[in-house]
């Protein structure tokens, strides 16, 4: 509160001059007295309280000195003070990464009330919220509303993947308006580097400077060995203390424990020797420390899956397509070809099928191709999920394996086949068919592949909120997402890329006749915690500007209605005389 004129303040002498002309002011009122007796009486009333008689009976005396009272404050120019977000537009940046789940209560929970409290500050001002990630999304654009804009911030929740920060402000400078568009950055730290070349955009971060206690699991892996599996658990102390912690290693009934002690900054590889031959192992670090999320993390032993041993007097294109995959490619004599290998073969050796190592079995040399035509026909199978046949051309096949199942044939003959140990058949040479031309060649070799090198019953490793191509077929065509025996949600055949769950954790992907596990893992960079700071960067200056609320309008009105009951009384007075 304060005034704007206090040179007017001399103009509190007007109503104190009524004052006075109501006080001193002669009226003679003729009145009959009985006696003189009477008459004394009537004077010791009158010398009591002269001044109360008079105020009493003068209602246009009191209308009259209001409003003077009202004009003086009027002339004064009273006003409140308000504080505002400087700008006339706004953009928050939420950071929606698993690194917001620190502290207690959490970043994110406080970062919540922050915003707002801005929202509330904004004015009635347009509010844009972007969340961060790998596809940045905005939750609701130019909204004025405030009781929607703090519904839409209370259902924001963390999604654990790696925020993205410069491209989701990339994105968020494509949203602006205009300059004077302000972007908000709700964060736990942001490096200055990141919006050090961006001066056409103004940018307030929020961020907090509070060191906070860590343990993370940074690593945990499986091997087999001659006495059982051998699990490795890596820890970091991302904490400016000792602390002490018991790290858990679990499968089912199985648990294996050990217990640590961390120095500050330390690293420590925590081995276990001797497992049971379990499949999926959890680990898990107790410790008191400011941030759960990274204190557990899933594995599978399964075989390695990114690399190939192809046959050297295979066409060239079969190569050529594996590399297209990002697959390690390792070229080999035919003689060198070792059936007991630990990496898929690619092969037209027919023998090779009777060893260990999964074979893909393109062509093949103990017999001779037959002419045929006529159109690809193929089976529901996760080998063709995303590799499409349609329009492929074959001239020759060669004679099918007993045994084997067909997936897909040409005119009643197999085409691909399927062994009973997993191993694939591909009758025919790269040479006699024009598939290498079409995109669903390297995308048949990655389904093979991921057949042959993983495992039936592991779909895979992923981060939260991974958008991946996966080898997934069904007779309904449709898989649930469950987790701890709770159904999350369905993927349907075709729909589009899968998308994984984004919480960390292990899940289960359920089928018609099919299940399947998979692990969701933290990003390393999700696993660090960083000390920020909150500043201003581009063209802003201040966050907030102070806005005059006057008061000058409401008074007139005010006043305007007192003269207005002052004449109705004096009408009144006038009437009755």
């Amino acid at each position: 509160m304060g005034a704007s004129n206090w040179g007017m303040i001399w103009t509190a002498v007007m109503p104190l001059a009524v004052i006075l002309y109501y006080f001193f002011r002669k009226k003679y009122k003729d009145q009959r007295v009985s006696s003189t007796m009477f008459w004394q009486e009537r004077m010791k009333e009158l010398k009591a309280s002269p001044y109360l008689k008079k105020l009493q009976h003068h209602l246009l005396f009191y209308l009259q000195l209001a409003a003077l009272l009202f004009c003086v404050l009027g002339l004064l120019g009273p006003f409140s003070e308000s504080e505002t977000l400087a700008g006339n537009n706004f953009i928050f940046v939420v950071d929606t990464s698993a690194t917001m789940l620190a502290g207690s209560p959490t970043h994110f929970e406080k970062q919540q009330e922050e915003m707002k409290k801005l929202a509330a500050q904004a004015g009635g001002k347009p509010v844009t919220i972007v969340t961060t990630g790998a596809s940045p999304e905005v939750v609701v654009r130019n909204e004025q509303d405030q009781r929607v804009l703090e519904r839409a911030i209370d259902q924001l929740e963390v999604r654990y993947e790696k925020a993205e920060m410069e491209q989701t402000i990339l994105f968020a400078d494509t949203l602006a308006a205009n300059e004077s568009t302000v972007i908000h950055i709700f964060t736990d730290s942001l490096d200055r580097a990141v919006l050090a070349n961006k001066t056409g955009q103004r940018y307030q971060v929020h961020g907090f400077n509070e060191s906070l206690r860590n343990v993370s699991i940074e690593q945990f892996g499986l091997s087999e060995t001659e006495a059982g599996a051998r699990g490795i658990v890596q820890l970091v102390n991302n904490s400016e203390d000792p602390l002490q912690a018991t790290v858990r290693l679990s499968a089912g009934n199985i648990e294996k424990t050990a217990e640590v002690e961390l120095e500050p900054s330390m690293e420590l590889l925590v081995p276990f020797e001797e497992l049971p031959n379990e499949k999926l192992w959890q680990a898990t670090v107790e410790v008191e420390d400011d941030y759960a999320a990274d204190n557990t993390m899933a594995t599978y032993l399964a075989p390695p899956g990114n690399a190939v041993v192809i046959d050297s007097s295979l066409h060239e294109l079969i190569a050529s397509g594996f590399r297209s995959t990002d697959l390690e490619v390792h070229l080999a004599e035919s003689v060198q070809l070792e059936p007991d290998s630990a990496l898929p073969l690619v092969t037209n050796q027919s023998e090779l099928l009777d060893g260990t190592a999964p074979v893909l079995l393109i062509g093949r040399n103990d017999e001779k191709a037959f002419e045929v035509a006529g159109e690809i026909e193929a089976q529901a199978h996760p080998l063709f999920t995303y590799a499409s046949l349609e329009d492929v051309y074959v001239s020759q096949l060669y004679p099918p394996f007993e045994g084997f199942e067909t997936i897909a044939s040409i005119d009643g003959h197999p085409f691909i086949q399927v062994s009973p140990e997993g191993d694939i058949a591909v009758l025919t040479d790269i040479q006699l068919t024009d598939w290498p031309l079409y995109p669903s060649f390297p995308l048949f070799l990655w389904s093979a592949m991921d057949s042959l090198s993983g495992d039936a019953a592991f779909l895979g490793f992923f981060q939260p909120n991974e958008h991946r191509s996966v080898s997934l077929a069904s007779d309904t065509g449709e898989w649930e997402i469950f987790k701890d025996g709770t159904y999350l949600y369905s993927y349907i055949e075709g729909s589009g890329p899968f998308i994984s769950p984004s919480e960390p954790g292990v899940y289960e992907v359920i089928g018609e006749q099919e299940t399947r596990n998979m692990i969701v893992q933290l990003a390393n960079e999700e696993k660090t915690l960083g000390a920020g700071s909150s500043y201003a960067m581009g063209l802003a200056t201040t966050a907030q500007d102070t806005v005059r609320f006057s008061f000058v309008p409401y008074i007139i009105v005010l006043i305007l209605l007192l003269v207005a009951v002052e004449w109705e009384v004096y009408r009144r007075g006038i009437a009755t005389r």
